[in-house]
C-alpha cells in the first residue's frame, strides 16, 4: 500500500497477541477448558509464554521435567516478543509433572494426551495487535482501517522471524550448509556482528576470529549455541561439521528451511516488480524433488535466482547425513487475513500526543502478521 502510516509495533510484548487456532478453527486460549482426548503417547498442554524465544522455551520445558528438547513438540514457532499461547507435546511425561514447572515467562496447562505433535498441525494463528504512537486523527486511522478490511490480501513473504529479527543470521548459515561448507556456517554463526546487537556481543563476535578461548568468557549464557560449538572446537580444533551438529536437530534444519525462505522472497519480489505476481497461486520451494512450474515466466526467474545464488536444485540433496537435505515444496504467492476487526482506537498512554488501535484477525499457517501489518504501516 502506497502511503503508509507510521505506526510502532511491539513497543511491550503484550502489544503483540497470538493464539494458536486449532485444526477445528477453535481459538487456542489457556483460560478455557477442552473436551480433549485422554489416549496417547504423549502428554498435550496449552504453553502460554511471554517475551521468550520457541527454542529457549522448549529448552526450559525439557530441562524442568529432565527429558531432552527433541521430546518436546509443537505445531509452529511463535514470536519471542509477544504474549503466545499454542499446543505442545511431551514425550516421557505425566499429568502430575506439568505443575512441577516454574517459570516467570511460561505456564503450562494440562490439556490430555495425543499422538506426538507435528509442525502444520495446526489451521492457524489469531492476532491481537497494538499498533502505537500514531500521529493522525482518529478519523483518518479508522478510515485508513478501513481500506485494510476491504482489500486484506497480501504478498505471502516469509518474515523477518524466518531469519531472526535483531540477527539475521539463519539464511546465511543455511546457504553455507546446503553446499557443504560447514567451516563458513559455524564462523558465521560465531562471528558475524549485526548493527542491532549490543556491544558486548559485538566484541565477543569479533574476538572470536581470533582467540575461542578468550571469547567464551566473554560471550553471555544467553549465547548458549555459540557456546557451545565453540567449546567443540576448542576440544577438536577445524572439526567445524562436528561443531554444527552439536546444535539441536530442529534448528539445524531451521537453517536451510531460512535459506530456501529467503529464495522464495527473492522470487516473490521479481514477481511482483514484473508485474506477473498477481496471477500466480503458488511458487515452488527450491529442493532436489521439486516439480518444476509450467509458467514460462516463473521459470525463468527462478533460473535467474539460481544463477545469482551460484547454487544448484542438486544443493539441497544431502547423502551424507540424510539430516538437511530438502525436497523443496509450494507456498501460496499471496494470502488474505480473515476477520479482520478494529477493537478500539484511543489515547496512546505510552507515547504522549499520539494514539494507538487495537486489532485482530486470523492468518493461515506459514503465515506473517508482521508482514501483514508491514505492508500496511510504515513499523
Amino acid at each position: 500500500m502506497d502511503n503508509k502510516i507510521k505506526a510502532r509495533l511491539k513497543q511491550v510484548p503484550s502489544d503483540f497477541v497470538v493464539k494458536e487456532i486449532l485444526p477445528d478453527r477453535c481459538i487456542l486460549d489457556i483460560n478455557s477448558d477442552y473436551d480433549y482426548p485422554k489416549e496417547g503417547n504423549t502428554v498435550h498442554c496449552i504453553l502460554k509464554k511471554e517475551n521468550i524465544d520457541q527454542f529457549r522455551a522448549v529448552g526450559i520445558i525439557a530441562s524442568e521435567l529432565g527429558l531432552l528438547s527433541k521430546d518436546v513438540a509443537i505445531c509452529g514457532t511463535k514470536d519471542k516478543r509477544a504474549h503466545t499461547t499454542q499446543r505442545v507435546s511431551i514425550k516421557g511425561s505425566k499429568k502430575e509433572d506439568i505443575g512441577n514447572i516454574t517459570s516467570d515467562n511460561l505456564i503450562l496447562k494440562y490439556l490430555g494426551r495425543g499422538p506426538e505433535l507435528r509442525i502444520g498441525e495446526l489451521y492457524g494463528n489469531h492476532f491481537e495487535i497494538t499498533l502505537r504512537d500514531i500521529d493522525i486523527s482518529r478519523d483518518e486511522l479508522l478510515k485508513y482501517l478501513q481500506k485494510i478490511k476491504d482489500n486484506p490480501r497480501f504478498p505471502n513473504h516469509f518474515g523477518e522471524q524466518r531469519f531472526g529479527s535483531i540477527r539475521p543470521i539463519s539464511h546465511i548459515v543455511g546457504k553455507h550448509v546446503i553446499l557443504g561448507d560447514f567451516k563458513g556456517a559455524v564462523l558465521d554463526y560465531i562471528c558475524l556482528c549485526f548493527l542491532r546487537e549490543n556491544e558486548t556481543i559485538k566484541a565477543a563476535r569479533t574476538m572470536a576470529k581470533t582467540d575461542l578461548k578468550v571469547a567464551l568468557e566473554m560471550f553471555p549464557k544467553s549465547s548458549y549455541y555459540e557456546r557451545v560449538m565453540m567449546v567443540h572446537l576448542i576440544e577438536k580444533p577445524e572439526d567445524y561439521r562436528g561443531a554444527f551438529f552439536r546444535l539441536p536437530s530442529n534448528l539445524q534444519k531451521l537453517m536451510v528451511h531460512a535459506y530456501q525462505s529467503y529464495l522464495f522472497n527473492k522470487i516473490l519480489d521479481k514477481l511482483i516488480v514484473s508485474n506477473v505476481g498477481n496471477r500466480m497461486l503458488e511458487i515452488p520451494l527450491f529442493g532436489f524433488g521439486m516439480n518444476i512450474p509450467k509458467d514460462l515466466k516463473l521459470i525463468k526467474i527462478m533460473r535467474d535466482v539460481l544463477k545469482e545464488e551460484k547454487i544448484s536444485l542438486e544443493n539441497f540433496r544431502d547423502d551424507a547425513s540424510r539430516q538437511l537435505g530438502s525436497k523443496g515444496g509450494r507456498r501460496k504467492a499471496f494470502q488474505t487475513a480473515e476477520k479482520f476487526k478494529v477493537i478500539e482506537i484511543s489515547d496512546d498512554e505510552l507515547n504522549l500526543g499520539k494514539i494507538k488501535c487495537k486489532i485482530s484477525f486470523s492468518l493461515r499457517k506459514g503465515t506473517y502478521a508482521t508482514v501483514f501489518l508491514g505492508n500496511h504501516f510504515e513499523l
